[in-house]
């Protein structure tokens, strides 16, 4: 089901700055008020992960690119972008279906790890990067 709501040129901006120049560790999306479009919400430019799981509001829906630092199997460094697609079990239907039927048009302009979270717990900084590793395999 497609919701007919558009993915701004600025988000594709803000992906970009996000992926290719490391502009900012994170960069948070939402649905515009008028429920048309995706807008940018939030760039940070310096985050740790717990403060970024504690930046997700819990009465609304959100999208996020995080640039994610972790250790693989081998103990190197290494680095991937996720998309957060946050929903909390607390915001309204219609809102959450919007949320749901837009998430395939943003995954499309900002491939990466998509990883699905309704509250904080499912922010795990260990699952996030297991879900990471499995992926990569």
């Amino acid at each position: 089901m497609a919701s007919g709501i558009k993915v701004t040129d600025e988000v594709v901006t803000a992906y970009d700055e996000v992926k290719q120049k490391h502009k900012f560790k994170y960069v948070t999306f939402k649905v515009s008020n008028c429920d048309t479009k995706i807008i940018v919400e939030d760039k940070v430019k310096e985050s740790t992960w717990e403060e970024f799981q504690a930046s997700f509001p819990k009465d609304g829906a959100r999208w996020s690119v995080y640039d994610f630092d972790y250790k693989n199997k081998e103990g190197q460094d290494r680095n991937k972008l996720i998309l957060v697609k946050w929903c909390p079990d607390t915001i309204k239907i219609k809102a959450k279906m919007m949320h749901s039927s837009s998430s395939h048009a943003l995954k499309k302009t900002c491939p990466g790890v998509v990883i699905q979270a309704s509250d904080r717990d499912e922010l795990n900084f260990d699952e996030v990067r297991d879900k990471i590793l499995q992926t990569s395999q």
